[in-house]
């Protein structure tokens, strides 16, 4: 049984794209994949709120590769087991998390629709102007700062 490793790549913040180019061509014949790993969040200009998809961990492609075509370079992150868990479960195969929508009553977060619906638990705070919801995180990296997702708040009482 061939086993399959996540691993993180550090890369200049804003050259994710670039950095994914050149690990999915470096992967082809490995049947490896690189990806950047996305989510939406809305921003408002030109007077109205626009969509807009960004990358979740600035500075990092991943990579999965299969065991035996593991790739020889000293800037490999190994990714833990519920790292890898966690991103499945939120991203899904597509590496990427839409926007959520809920409500707020009686103080207490509900989602409607969208990735985080049913994680209420691990929002720890939310930016209803920005309109992001900071979750908590079993990364290493983002357990101080915070994984913040798309979260829209459509109404309180």
């Amino acid at each position: 049984m061939v086993s399959v490793i996540w691993y993180a790549v550090r890369c200049e913040a804003g050259q994710e794209q670039k950095t994914a180019e050149y690990w999915k061509q470096k992967l082809a014949d490995q049947a490896g994949e690189a990806f950047v790993f996305t989510y939406e969040k809305m921003k408002r200009y030109e007077g109205s709120w626009h969509l807009l998809k960004e990358p979740l961990f600035p500075g990092y492609v991943f990579l999965i590769v299969k065991e035996e075509s593991l790739p020889k370079d000293q800037n490999l992150i190994p990714v833990g087991l519920e790292e890898q868990r966690f991103l499945q479960d939120i991203g899904g195969s597509r590496h990427h998390i839409p926007m959520s929508r809920g409500y707020i009553k009686e103080g207490q977060t509900c989602v409607t629709e969208g990735p985080l619906c049913g994680r209420e638990s691990q929002i720890r705070k939310i930016d209803r102007h920005k309109r992001l919801a900071r979750l908590e995180c079993p990364i290493d990296q983002y357990q101080r700062k915070g994984l913040w997702a798309g979260l829209e708040i459509v109404s309180k009482s």
